[in-house]
């Protein structure tokens, strides 16, 4: 009876007595690391310490080399630390923004055909600017009004360029410097008109789309110079004038030359005086235009 009682106390702790013992056991037939002592006598070939008397002690770490000797044990002389300086890393920059034009054509280089100029006066622009800006605004993209000075009260609905100064030839200077900084990119023909001139809108928008953007025109009504030693015509402003984008690109290398070296009375005069010294185009009052076997003569009247 109590032989049964006891095993019966004995069955639960029976298998934690057996991994205990089965723990000692295997603890005393494992292989002990014994560390590298630090006034070691000797080394075997396969890294085994040996001590003074060149028995065996015991097998050393692979990272139980003291710093600063070679893997043969010998002290290094040329050991130095080395010091690794601080490079600050760089801030990222904020990357550009990638411009994209606001209008297709702008981005693929295609401009408009027709820009016109109203050359105007303080003393007419609220009355004889007005009437033009009734007569062809509807049938142009873009008219802009050049007047040496201006009133306080610009009318409604028109784009006026104010060069600050009354004298014709300065702001015909000013005129055209401001139309190649703006517009030359823009446009194809350039056409130039005074605000006292009725103007055919209608009819000169349907004329510049049959003209070759590669061509040098100054077209317009010729006149004879007046004096002077300039040989050739130059068109007279009462009747409005045409100037190509590729005459005007010629002529922007020279135009400050043409303010200070040409004297004239009047400003069609000075531009063209300015036209023929630089850019060698005289005034023409037709174009003829060459479609396969047809020539078409285009006349400015």
């Amino acid at each position: 009876m109590r032989f049964s009682m006891f095993i019966s106390l004995l069955r639960p702790i029976g298998p934690v007595v057996i991994g205990i013992s089965l723990g000692f056991t295997l603890s005393l037939l494992s292989v002990n690391w014994v560390e590298e002592p630090c006034g070691a006598a000797g080394e075997g070939d396969d890294g085994d310490v040996l001590t003074e008397e060149g028995q065996l002690k015991g097998a050393r770490k692979p990272n139980s080399l003291p710093a600063g000797t070679t893997e043969n044990g010998d002290a290094s002389e040329d050991f130095e630390p080395k010091i690794v300086p601080y490079k600050q890393v760089e801030q990222q920059t904020t990357p550009k923004k990638f411009f994209r034009a606001k209008y297709i054509s702008t981005e693929l280089g295609m401009r408009e055909r027709l820009f016109v100029g109203v050359l105007t006066s303080k003393n007419t622009l609220n009355t004889l600017a007005v009437a033009v800006n009734r007569t062809i605004s509807h049938h142009l993209d873009n008219v802009v009004y050049f007047t040496g000075m201006r009133n306080r009260k610009l009318p409604h609905g028109m784009m006026v360029v104010a060069h600050g100064d009354e004298r014709r030839i300065w702001n015909m200077f000013q005129t055209i410097k401001y139309v190649l900084e703006h517009y030359i990119n823009e446009y194809d023909w350039f056409y130039f008109v005074q605000d006292d001139t009725y103007t055919e809108a209608d009819r000169i928008k349907s004329f510049v789309g049959h003209l070759s953007i590669d061509t040098d025109l100054y077209m317009g009504s010729p006149e004879e110079f007046i004096g002077g030693e300039t040989e050739g015509r130059y068109c007279y402003g009462g009747f409005g004038y045409l100037l190509s984008r590729t005459l005007l690109l010629k002529l922007q290398a020279y135009l400050e030359n043409c303010r200070n070296d040409i004297l004239s009375a009047r400003p069609d005069e000075w531009l063209g005086r300015c036209i023929i010294d630089y850019a060698k185009v005289n005034c023409v009052d037709e174009h003829e235009v060459h479609r396969k076997v047809t020539v078409i003569t285009y006349k400015m009247k």
